[in-house]
């Protein structure tokens, strides 16, 4: 194949952190007009690919040769990478939420003087509001994205933000465009309206590297796949030879013959009671983010809170962790009430949480993993006021290898983790509490398939020693395959319950989409 057809190639990658190969000899090539899926188990060397071709690991730190457009680019720093043509989404969100959509999109566009001041010749220097929402009302318009120029970013559904990050590095109108796992916070909605989006953008000759754990995602979207592990290339696939078991096998270096291990369901009694909880809105006076919630989890029992993304699904727990305030209700441990205010009465109660947020929630970035992870639970390893280091070894190294945390050693600072096993470090800290009822909010997020059929196992084993769980998921499958009982929320409120034995997707779909307010099911972007 002439090498002429790839608009953007990355040829004989390394990148090396203090005892870690991270990229190794590694290649990587997109054409014009091509979606390219890029996949790996979590620590496989994708992000730190992604961070080599934009510009965040410069020229010099690095050994290989970047070509874009038949013509070796040596970018310094991300500004360099987006001037060469290279637009980049990063996984996380990141917005500008004092400001609305438009001053989103241009805010560090380096062209923004076409948005001042009409007349040349004058000495105006503040940007021409008119001028921008128009400008902004063009561009979404042939971007296909959907979005108000002068909506408010705090008030936009995960969704909307995520296709506003997009919005802002199609802005300057790249060759290339790098998605990093857009689609981990979007409903089912979001995401197809997503991909009708980087489908146009191939039309329009666009070159994109699609990095997502979906092996659905790969199979419906990409053109070809590339697939990393250990930080080296193990093989490429052409669309027409697409096989799923093949692709994992190649992800992981191992079968897996059942993604969703069985579990005989022993319930017990109840552990959790929540009575008519009701959190205000932080944003919209007079306002209830969730409204009127009651529902019980049981002893090794898995309850699957279903919805749309926005349903406030992730807000009832927060409540309950202690993490945001409740106005109003009531919350019984095993038949007595309690008041939790903050996290810390949380952990006292034996509750235990695993967030989707890490960055704001789950970790501490300047430790390392055994302290990130020993820090819930200070008491067991407490010698008066001094911690005993061979203790914290003994408590937290059964977790570090039962969750196959890839890296170094213990020792290891959690930034340079990658996100998949970041949050493998936030699973470990909220075992360390020993929960009686733990929540779990997307605890595979961002994870790779060989760890997510590991996470479930682990499900498994605590609803097997009585611990309740409380199990927030994104993926429909994901949800109905490991819990017992399902509470769907819409709006804020509960709009149905469902067993096991009488649950399908269509069903709870059917719950999500209910609007209390017009009293009708309607589809919304959640």
């Amino acid at each position: 194949m002439n090498n002429m057809e790839y608009i953007l190639e990355a040829k004989n990658i390394t990148k090396k952190f203090p005892g870690v190969v991270a990229n190794d000899n590694v290649n990587l090539s997109v054409k014009a007009g091509e979606i390219l899926g890029l996949i790996g188990e979590n620590g496989a060397g994708k992000s730190t690919l992604l961070k080599v071709l934009n510009g965040i690991y410069p020229y010099g730190t690095y050994t290989g040769t970047l070509v874009l457009d038949a013509k070796e680019i040596k970018p310094e720093n991300t500004q360099d990478a987006m001037a060469e043509g290279i637009g980049y989404v990063p996984q996380e969100i990141n917005v500008l939420k004092n400001f609305n959509v438009a001053e989103n999109i241009y805010m560090s566009d380096l062209r923004l003087n076409r948005l001042k001041a009409a007349d040349k010749q004058s000495k105006n220097v503040f940007v021409n509001f008119k001028v921008l929402y128009k400008t902004t009302e063009t561009f979404l318009k042939d971007s296909k994205i959907s979005l108000d120029p002068k909506a408010d970013v705090r008030k936009l559904s995960i969704g909307q933000q995520q296709m506003l990050m997009i919005a802002r590095a199609l802005a300057t109108n790249p060759k290339v465009l790098i998605l990093d796992e857009p689609t981990t916070s979007l409903s089912s909605g979001d995401v197809q309206r997503l991909f009708e989006v980087v489908r146009g953008l191939r039309k329009k000759g666009v070159g994109i590297i699609f990095v997502t754990h979906k092996l659905s995602e790969i199979l419906e979207l990409t053109d070809r796949v590339t697939i990393l592990r250990d930080g080296k290339n193990i093989s490429t696939f052409e669309r027409k030879d697409y096989d799923s078991n093949r692709i994992i096998a190649d992800m992981i270096g191992r079968e897996i013959k059942n993604m969703y291990p069985q579990r005989e369901s022993n319930i017990g009694v109840e552990v959790l009671r929540v009575e008519n909880l009701t959190v205000d809105h932080p944003y919209i006076a007079n306002t209830n983010l969730i409204e009127n919630i009651s529902f019980t989890v049981r002893e090794g029992e898995v309850v699957g809170l279903a919805g749309l993304v926005g349903a406030g699904r992730s807000e009832v727990c927060m409540a309950i962790y202690g993490l945001a305030p409740a106005k109003s209700g009531k919350i019984f441990l095993k038949g007595k009430e309690i008041k939790v205010r903050k996290t810390s009465h949380a952990v006292k109660q034996k509750i235990g949480m695993i967030s989707e947020d890490r960055k704001r929630f789950g970790l501490n970035f300047v430790w390392d993993i055994k302290h990130n992870i020993a820090i819930s639970n200070l008491d067991t390893i407490a010698r008066g006021p001094f911690v005993s280091s061979s203790e914290m070894l003994s408590r937290v190294t059964p977790y570090y290898d039962k969750l196959r945390i890839k890296a170094p050693s213990l020792n290891t600072k959690v930034t340079t983790l990658s996100g998949g096993n970041q949050q493998k470090v936030v699973i470990a800290r909220s075992l360390n509490t020993l929960p009686e009822l733990i929540i779990l909010d997307e605890p595979t997020k961002g994870i790779d398939v060989g760890s997510k059929n590991e996470i479930y196992q682990l499900i498994n084993d605590l609803a097997s020693q009585n611990v309740a769980v409380i199990m927030i998921s994104s993926e429909l499958p994901e949800l109905m395959a490991m819990c017992d009982r399902f509470v769907v929320m819409a709006e804020g409120r509960i709009s149905g319950e469902l067993a096991k034995a009488e649950a399908t997707e269509a069903k709870i779909m059917e719950k999500s989409v209910i609007s209390f307010k017009t009293g009708q099911k309607e589809l919304g972007n959640g």
